[in-house]
């Protein structure tokens, strides 16, 4: 987390030990539920270690949306921002450990430390870029590239998620994910 904030949000040492101080820090085990979904998301998670995967359950199907790993925040910034209820359950799918700031806390970090407030603005620009990008490859990409650029930016994904969660969050079925995989199969593995 320090180096983190070092080097995204250049924080000094006595800024930076104020946000941490702020924070709680939370041990989860591999599948437990951090978030439930169904109230509004007024948190941010800092994964200092580990993996979340944001999903939803639509009439029995299961749907991943997001996947946050080391040195990410995870939030559902849409409920987060608008404080509106939040269909998402957030899941561990490794040990992970993680700060857990309440939305209230950082917006007396806020107004305490300036620089966390652009941080905290260049953050909502990323996830907002990420979302358009992905909302882009799933209009106009084939499964392949999607899944091919999956692997490039997050290649640890591919070694810790069931295939089942990546077929979800490529919007196709897990034998459709296979048949690509084989297809592909002496170029990566």
């Amino acid at each position: 987390m320090k180096d983190f904030l070092l080097t995204i949000g250049k924080l000094s040492e006595p800024e930076i030990n104020k946000f941490l101080s702020f924070g709680r820090i939370c041990d989860y085990l591999t599948n437990e539920i951090v978030f439930e979904g169904d109230r509004p998301f007024t948190k941010l998670l800092f994964i200092e270690k580990g993996l979340i995967r944001a999903y939803r359950i639509i009439d029995g199907n299961d749907f991943s949306y997001f996947f946050f790993s080391d040195n990410e925040f995870a939030v559902d910034f849409q409920s987060y921002l608008t404080e509106s209820t939040s269909p998402l359950i957030f899941e561990t799918l490794t040990r992970t450990t993680c700060y857990e700031y309440s939305k209230s806390e950082i917006e007396t970090l806020y107004r305490s430390i300036p620089k966390l407030e652009k941080m905290g603005r260049l953050m909502a620009e990323k996830a907002y870029l990420s979302a358009a990008d992905r909302l882009k490859q799933h209009q106009t990409d084939s499964l392949k590239s999607r899944y091919l650029t999956l692997i490039s930016k997050n290649p640890k994904l591919f070694q810790e998620v069931p295939l089942r969660n990546i077929a979800s969050y490529l919007g196709v079925k897990p034998q459709s994910l296979s048949r690509i995989r084989a297809e592909i199969a002496g170029k990566y593995y």
